[in-house]
């Protein structure tokens, strides 16, 4: 069986995906130079903006995870998963709650439903703040 890399060293999609089963795998900095060389195929391939920024959200990275979820989210405004993602990151790592609320809201509307408890924890957290 011939790998895709074999076939094609500038396959995007190809290294994308080894990004995300070494990330699976819990190589997380393999899994970065993996994402970084589909970005420096094509640096306008979104996903591997959203998959680069979780993987640097998991290295402890959480600034950096916020610029790739905003570069994809510029390449592709309707990307569910960067808008979840950012919320996430903005929810747990600096507690911006009304940030991260207005993304589980942006990507519940596209159509990610999962968003929906997310919307829920952060509308509890600003309740009590404000009450």
């Amino acid at each position: 069986m011939t790998v895709p890399f074999a076939l094609n060293p500038h396959f995007t999609e190809a290294w994308d995906s080894k990004g995300l089963a070494l990330e699976a795998l819990g190589r997380p900095e393999e899994a970065l130079a993996c994402f970084d060389r589909a970005l420096a195929l094509d640096p306008r391939y979104a996903l591997a903006w959203n998959n680069k920024g979780a993987v640097l959200e998991v290295l402890g990275r959480p600034e950096e995870a916020l610029i790739c979820f905003d570069c994809a989210l510029a390449l592709n405004p309707r990307h569910t998963l960067a808008w979840s993602n950012k919320g996430v990151v903005l929810f747990n790592k600096f507690r911006r709650y009304r940030e991260a609320l207005a993304c589980f809201e942006e990507a519940e509307k596209l159509g990610y439903l999962q968003a929906a408890q997310a919307i829920a924890q952060c509308r509890r957290i600003l309740q009590q703040v404000v009450g």
